[in-house]
C-alpha cells in the first residue's frame, strides 16, 4: 500500500465514526445553520469531508440532528435532517476547585466534563496557586469534550470566586456539600455515594498544598456538608476530582 492510500485509509478509518459538533442554534426539520470558521476549518481541513456528507449537530435544547453539509469555498453549512437524539436534563455533580497551572487544568475540564460534572466553581482557597481563571479557554476545552464524549450538554462554569463567597452561593441553593479530605481515612464517599442526591451535590476539592485548618472547620460549621475521604493516598488535585466524580457516573 503506498503512503497516500495509506494515509487516506487512517483518516477513512479514524472519522468512521459519526462527527459531533456543538451548536447554540435552533435545530429543527430543514433548518439550515452555518458552522463557525474553526468547525468549517476542522470539516475541510481535518476532516477532509465533502459535499453530501453528513455529521451531527448537537445541544441540550434541541437534541441531537444528523444532516447534510454543503461546502463553499471556506464556508459550510449544516441541512437538518433527523433528530437522533431527544433533549434530555442531564443530572450530575457540581465540581468545586482550585485553579491548576494551564496543562493540568486543561484536563481536569475535559475529564470533568467526560465524567457528567454539570458545573464547574473555580475557587481562590488559602493554599490556591494559580490566582487566574481563563473561563473562554476552558469552555473551549468542554465543548471539545462534550463533542467527543456523546452528551447533549455542556456544564455551567462560573467565574472565579473566593473561598467563602463561592461556598455560601452554594448554601443559599440548598446543595450538598460533600467535601473529600486527605486528612481522614471515614467514611469513604464511595459508601456515601448512594445516600446523596447527586441534583444538589457539590463536591470540593482543595489545592495542590491541601485545605486550611481555617477552611477546614468552615466546612465542618456548616450543617449541609459531608466531610469523606477518597481512601488511604494523597491524590494530586486533578487526580481526587476525576476520582470522586467517576464514583457518581
Amino acid at each position: 500500500m503506498s503512503f497516500i492510500r495509506y494515509r487516506k485509509w487512517i483518516i477513512s478509518l479514524t472519522y468512521s465514526f459519526k462527527t459531533r459538533l456543538f451548536t447554540s442554534s435552533n435545530l429543527e426539520k430543514n433548518t439550515e445553520v452555518f458552522l463557525n470558521s474553526f468547525q468549517s476549518h476542522k470539516i475541510i481541513n481535518v476532516l477532509r469531508l465533502k459535499n453530501g456528507d453528513s455529521i451531527n449537530l448537537f445541544n441540550s435544547k434541541f437534541g441531537e440532528w444528523n444532516g447534510t453539509l454543503t461546502i463553499k469555498k471556506t464556508k459550510v453549512k449544516f441541512t437538518c435532517d433527523h433528530r437522533i437524539k431527544d433533549s434530555t436534563i442531564e443530572y450530575g455533580p457540581i465540581l468545586l476547585f482550585s485553579p491548576l497551572k494551564q496543562i493540568r487544568n486543561d484536563w481536569l475540564i475535559e475529564k470533568a466534563t467526560e465524567c457528567g460534572v454539570t458545573g464547574l466553581l473555580p475557587t481562590l482557597m488559602d493554599r490556591t496557586i494559580v490566582k487566574k481563571f481563563n473561563k473562554e479557554r476552558s469552555i473551549k476545552r468542554i465543548i471539545s469534550a462534550a463533542e467527543q464524549t456523546g452528551r447533549l450538554s455542556l456544564p455551567e462554569v462560573s467565574d472565579i470566586k473566593d473561598f467563602k463567597h463561592q461556598i455560601n452561593l452554594c448554601v443559599k441553593d440548598n446543595k450538598v456539600l460533600v467535601f473529600c479530605d486527605e486528612l481522614i481515612s471515614n467514611p469513604k464517599l464511595i459508601d456515601l455515594a448512594n445516600s446523596i442526591d447527586r441534583k444538589k451535590l457539590v463536591i470540593i476539592i482543595g489545592p495542590e498544598g491541601g485545605f486550611t485548618e481555617e477552611e477546614r472547620i468552615y466546612l465542618k460549621n456548616l450543617s449541609n456538608t459531608l466531610e469523606c475521604s477518597l481512601g488511604p493516598r494523597i491524590y494530586r488535585a486533578e487526580t481526587a476530582a476525576i476520582i470522586a466524580l467517576s464514583i457518581f457516573q
